[in-house]
């Protein structure tokens, strides 16, 4: 657990006026987006009027508000740092819980848990795993052994500023004290190996011999099925020393960590709008897209890797790719000066238009004339 020196550190982020905006303009899916939560008891229908709302409040029921990332600007640049600083997904999620209240029972969570007090004290108690790295998201069947016996390994309060780590498939509980709290939970959830062989062999679709049929079991002899299953193990094995793979395994990772989608941005997206070719024109990159780039000197071609897509490059110079990565904004002269053998009209913008099209940059409107 981490002390706040600042009581007011994390109030930028979320607020009591930025829940009433959020309760009061936007409409949240119950029970997927928005949901009301106490234990042993559940909500047969959803709330419809203010009143209703403040009554469940007032009768104990916490509060939650999940994917603030997707909401609101400010947490989704925490998350989205979260995410280039671990390399893992992220998500916020927002609970309001009242004096006394205890909206969960005791429970584990498939993935690492960071708690960020807001508002008012919550008290916590966290024990030891009884199953190690839990991996609920991918099998309904986690293999837990039941609730953990033994004390609690810590029994604390959160103060407005303090940080509360929670590790992956450790058990807790929370109860406001006598305030309401408001808090924050920063989820990471970390790939795995199991993630891993998931997209290995999404990659080894493209290869005949894995879409081969196995071999059939005449009469309960197994032999060639077993013979076969070795031979894919084989296989396996030579991967191994595969560094291409391994090259194109990294790539993936690093550019499919983020939890949003990519930012939109009309009308210049659309294809309606050109894209000025004057010199103060400017670009941004897109705030929450991971970007990698790599150069394949035999075809010598780039290629642009983010999220799930690729754009491939023929004859660009690798200064002129290099600044277009790496830059947060700039101008069409300055892109153009980053490249000056090449023509701005005929060779630069229709690149930056293609990129605007993709997603990757988008168009500053607020600095158009």
């Amino acid at each position: 657990m981490f002390r706040g020196q600042d009581r007011d550190r994390f109030r930028p982020l979320f607020s009591w006026d930025q829940l009433n905006h959020l309760l009061n303009f936007h409409r949240l899916r119950f029970g997927e987006e928005i949901r009301l939560a106490a234990i042993g008891r559940k909500l047969s229908e959803k709330p419809e009027t203010p009143e209703e709302w403040i009554k469940h409040c007032q009768d104990g029921y916490t509060l939650i508000i999940n994917q603030l990332q997707a909401r609101l600007p400010v947490i989704a640049e925490l998350a989205s740092s979260i995410e280039r600083g671990l390399g893992h997904r992220s998500q916020v999620n927002m609970y309001c819980s009242w004096p006394e209240q205890q909206g969960f029972d005791q429970h584990h969570d498939d993935h690492e848990v960071f708690i960020l007090q807001i508002e008012g004290t919550k008290r916590w108690v966290v024990s030891e795993e009884t199953y190690k790295y839990p991996l609920d998201k991918y099998t309904n069947n986690s293999g837990d052994t039941g609730e953990p016996k033994g004390s609690p390994y810590i029994e604390t309060e959160l103060h407005p500023g303090d940080v509360l780590y929670i590790p992956r498939g450790h058990w807790h509980y929370a109860v406001a004290c006598d305030e309401p709290s408001l808090h924050l939970t920063l989820g990471v959830t970390c790939r795995t190996g199991v993630y891993w062989l998931k997209w290995l062999a999404d990659e080894l679709m493209d290869e005949a011999e894995w879409r081969r049929n196995l071999p059939p079991v005449v009469r309960g002899d197994t032999t060639e099925l077993a013979g076969h299953v070795r031979a894919l193990l084989g296989r396996l094995a030579t991967l191994a020393d595969d560094e291409r793979l391994v090259e194109a395994y990294i790539a993936n990772h690093l550019t499919s960590q983020d939890s949003r989608h990519r930012e939109i941005s009309l009308p210049s997206q659309s294809g309606f709008q050109p894209l000025s070719v004057k010199g103060d024109t400017r670009l941004r990159r897109a705030k929450f897209t991971p970007v990698r780039v790599d150069y394949d000197a035999e075809s010598e071609q780039h290629r642009i890797l983010f999220g799930t897509r690729k754009i491939t490059l023929d004859g660009a110079p690798d200064e002129l790719i290099d600044n277009l990565i790496r830059h947060d904004a700039f101008t069409f002269e300055e892109a153009s000066g980053w490249a000056p053998e090449f023509d701005p009209a005929e060779d630069i913008a229709p690149l930056l238009r293609l990129l605007v099209e993709e997603g990757l940059l988008l168009e500053d409107l607020s600095h158009r004339g």
